[in-house]
């Protein structure tokens, strides 16, 4: 009977829908990828030419932090490359017009500035990502990438359990880190670029997941001697972040002020946003306004931040022990490390200047 019966020839729909599945399987094995060489470690990997950011397994695997930040500035460069797209077309739309129908044409200079600042932006993508590249080839170079060739896994993960542990008894779990990293100097974003601070030997940097401390520095303090100088850098970002959100809020307010007032200045005596006079309104001038405000306000905030610091280590001492503290202090004083020693030399010291190693060996002594 089972030898006999015949077998029930498939349905239409089901024809369909093998069908489609055939479609889909093919459209996947054809998908295009081309091969290359990795920009960072120089291996050669496949690539997947639909993705506009060519992502691959290789920066998955190898360099998952490069490919978070070549998407983030794939993202930047599509959408400044829009706007300025966008920007051209309604100059054309708004102001060709106004070029017919006036005997002078006042928006002459307009086509120019657009050209030169989207030729500057784009001028700064590029340095962008070179600069970008370039860190992330030295990272790799020197085994501080996500994935190390070498380094002392047992130290990063005692500093990693003890960082978490002092964020959440000191109210900053946003500072929790995820990854260890020993650099030289650590990018401070900034705007559409970055600047590279050089780490000092008694901080530590921490955010974004991340906890950042000084390459020379590895080995040489125990685990013991790190507590206080975490607990003293955590306390010292708890109190400076709302300071440098502020900072920002500010410019953006000073900057604003000065657009509104000067817009109506120029509606009072009679003169167009795109008259000569309309300069002061032009979007390179704003930048640089909003820079040095940014400065300049810093600035106010330096002094308190460097009592601050000196606080912050009275407070970490006080929870953690004033002896680990000061013998922490003491080593690095002792290694003649040159940042160190070119704050220890500066004959004029100023308000501004962070507190040096001695400073806070002395600041400690108070606590006796």
């Amino acid at each position: 009977m089972e030898a006999n019966a015949q077998v029930k020839p498939p349905t239409p729909r089901e024809t369909k829908v093998g069908l489609q599945d055939v479609l889909l399987m093919n459209r996947s094995s054809n998908r295009k990828r081309v091969s290359g060489e990795c920009p960072i470690c120089g291996e050669t990997m496949e690539m997947d030419s639909s993705s506009i950011s060519l992502s691959n397994t290789h920066y998955e695997e190898v360099h998952p932090e490069y490919q978070k930040w070549l998407k983030r500035w794939t993202r930047e460069l599509l959408v400044i490359g829009l706007l300025g797209v966008l920007t051209l077309a309604l100059s054309l739309v708004f102001f060709f017009p106004c070029g017919v129908a006036c005997q002078s044409n006042p928006f002459e200079w307009i086509n120019f500035y657009e050209l030169l600042a989207y030729t500057g932006v784009m001028g700064l993508l590029v340095f962008q990502y070179l600069q970008g590249l370039r860190r992330f080839k030295r990272d790799w170079k020197e085994g501080q990438g996500i994935v190390q060739t070498f380094g002392n896994t047992s130290e990063d993960e005692q500093i990693l359990c003890l960082t978490g542990e002092l964020c959440h008894q000191l109210n900053t779990p946003k500072l929790v880190p995820k990854r260890v990293f020993w650099k030289d100097v650590v990018q401070v974003p900034i705007a559409e670029t970055s600047a590279r601070i050089e780490m000092l030997s008694d901080l530590v940097s921490t955010g974004k997941g991340n906890i950042v401390l000084p390459k020379w520095m590895q080995g040489v303090l125990t685990i013991e001697e790190w507590k206080p100088i975490i607990a003293s850098s955590l306390i010292f970002m708890r109190w400076i972040r709302p300071k440098m959100v502020l900072t920002l809020e500010l410019s953006v307010v000073g900057v604003l002020g000065y657009a509104v007032a000067t817009f109506l200045l120029l509606q009072h005596f009679g003169y167009g946003i795109y008259s000569y006079q309309g300069l002061a309104l032009h979007p390179a001038i704003l930048l640089t306004l909003g820079v040095a405000l940014f400065i300049i306000t810093g600035r106010y905030f330096s002094p308190e931040a460097r009592q601050e610091l000196l606080r912050a280590d009275q407070k970490a001492a006080e929870l953690y022990g004033r002896d680990p503290f000061v013998r922490a202090l003491q080593k690095i004083d002792s290694m003649g490390f040159a940042d160190v020693q070119k704050l220890e030399k500066k004959k004029k010291r100023s308000m501004y200047d962070k507190p040096s190693v001695a400073e806070r060996l002395e600041n400690l002594s108070s606590l006796l």
